[in-house]
């Protein structure tokens, strides 16, 4: 699967440090093999949440789509699952 990151996440593993950069990027393959603590958010129709330690990964997929796309990427407490 093709992963597609937008600005935000962009910009926010830009601003870790190395060996948390690392964890991040592993989990985003993590992501494109659809492994690991993934769940699908309430009042969305295709957007899924994946967990690592206490950082969240907010990332678009349809089913039988080639392509994920990755919104956000924060740590939990700054995290926003809510629908803007």
């Amino acid at each position: 699967m093709e992963l597609l990151l937008k600005k935000q996440p962009q910009k926010y593993l830009a601003s870790v440090d190395e060996r948390t950069r690392q964890k991040l990027w592993r989990a985003l393959d993590e992501i494109k093999m659809l492994d690991g603590d993934i769940d699908r958010l309430e009042g969305y129709k295709n957007r899924y949440r994946y967990k690592i330690d206490h950082y969240r990964i907010i990332f678009d997929w349809v089913k039988n789509e080639i392509v994920i796309v990755v919104v956000e990427i924060n740590t939990r407490t700054n995290i926003k699952y809510r629908r803007r």
